[in-house]
């Protein structure tokens, strides 16, 4: 489980920036929360929901988190795990000149059943400039830190836990994090490692979400809840199954008591969207990980995004505490029945075209006050309220 994530000088984004999944102290919405591990530790959010005009920042700050995780896990096991997040680019803010030539830098904070992980990672052009990973045990009495190690360019200190896993020498294009979990002698490196396989990211490309949906409808049982899922958000497929003569996918449509086989490239753009969604869904749910979205809503009703955001946010069928974090334009989800205020984030440039992050529980008025959680947050936004203009008053103003 995602606690909390912070990133300087990433694409569009110059200063440090935290994006947190540690819930805030407020009373709506609790029974959504994934209780925290026996000892001092927070509840965490099921969701983050990031909005903001075009260009402000809201794909950046879900790149900046798969840019880490990708790098961690490198390029081992992608062929076999169609679910893992893919390779992506990590660039520096490029609008002036001496965030150019400065390191990446990330830091993150996560969870899994045995500890809590603190781990740092400055890359600069491609190489590791630092790196360290410490932890918290669980259950704990009181939360101090257990240091595993630490890497400063080509010199590496190891805690007591790791003193046995000294290597001949350090390549520096890898993280030691990655070397380390590859030699499975170390638990804490390997339990960290399992956290960074568990995160899943939706693939929007045509290939991909075929091996996905293909491995889906290759297990019985993983089918079936498929299945049950289309039918309980009333899509009229009766059965979904792999093409055998070329690895195609097709869907069955039962009409009059007569089925009608369809290719997915005949349906419709939303049903073709929901087929290539909900096996990540699921594959999250299954193994409690994150799953980073980017326009979550594109191509989905309303009312479908609500039901796959609602997955999350109950205990019952989110039993493993997963994560869904996307980004969104559709404000008809900025509601309080669904969202509570620190799951709602907002992302804009400010005027240095840098972009921001910030949470609507984060927003004060001038004596302190908070946004309401009675507010109307959607039409609040759309009017400007919330400092991520999407700039539909002054396109109005213009016509």
């Amino acid at each position: 489980m995602l606690c909390q994530f912070r990133f300087q000088n990433f694409a569009s984004y110059r200063d440090e920036t935290v994006f947190d999944m540690q819930a805030a102290g407020i009373g709506e919405l609790r029974d959504s929360l994934i209780p925290p591990p026996e000892g001092k530790f927070s509840p965490l959010l099921p969701v983050s929901a990031i909005f903001g005009p075009n260009g402000g920042g809201k794909s950046n700050a879900i790149n900046a988190l798969a840019c880490l995780i990708s790098r961690v896990l490198g390029r081992t096991g992608e062929d076999g795990d169609p679910f893992r997040i893919s390779q992506h680019k990590c660039s520096p803010f490029l609008l002036d000149e001496s965030s150019k030539s400065a390191p990446t830098q990330f830091e993150l904070f996560f969870r899994t059943s045995a500890a809590q992980y603190q781990y740092q990672l400055s890359q600069l052009n491609g190489l590791v400039a630092e790196e360290s990973l410490s932890c918290i045990r669980t259950p704990c009495r009181l939360r101090r830190p257990t240091f595993l190690f630490a890497r400063s360019g080509g010199r590496l200190e190891l805690g007591g836990a790791l003193r046995r896993a000294a290597p001949q020498s350090l390549d520096p294009g890898a993280p030691f994090l990655s070397l380390l979990a590859a030699e499975h002698r170390f638990f804490p490196a390997r339990d960290a490692m399992s956290w960074f396989e568990r995160c899943r990211g939706i693939d929007v490309g045509a290939q991909n979400r075929n091996r996905q949906l293909s491995q889906t409808l290759g297990d019985p049982e993983a089918k079936a809840r498929l299945l049950a899922l289309l039918a309980e958000m009333e899509l009229p497929v009766s059965d979904c199954a792999v093409r055998e003569e070329d690895g195609g996918i097709v869907t069955t449509h039962t009409v009059n008591g007569r089925s009608y086989r369809l290719g997915l490239e005949d349906e419709s753009e939303g049903t073709a969207k929901l087929l290539g969604l909900l096996p990540c869904v699921l594959s999250s749910l299954d193994r409690g990980g994150p799953l980073l979205a980017d326009e979550l809503d594109a191509k989905l009703h309303p009312q479908l995004l609500r039901r796959v955001i609602q997955l999350y946010t109950d205990p019952k069928r989110n039993p493993k505490g997963a994560q869904l974090i996307f980004t969104c334009h559709d404000v008809s989800i900025m509601k309080n029945d669904l969202l509570r205020r620190d799951e709602i984030w907002f992302a804009a440039q400010n005027s240095e075209n840098a972009s921001e992050l910030w949470s609507l529980y984060d927003i004060q008025d001038k004596s302190g006050k908070r946004v309401k959680n009675a507010a109307s947050y959607d039409r609040q936004y759309l009017a400007g309220r919330f400092g991520a203009d999407p700039y539909f008053n002054r396109i109005l103003e213009k016509i």
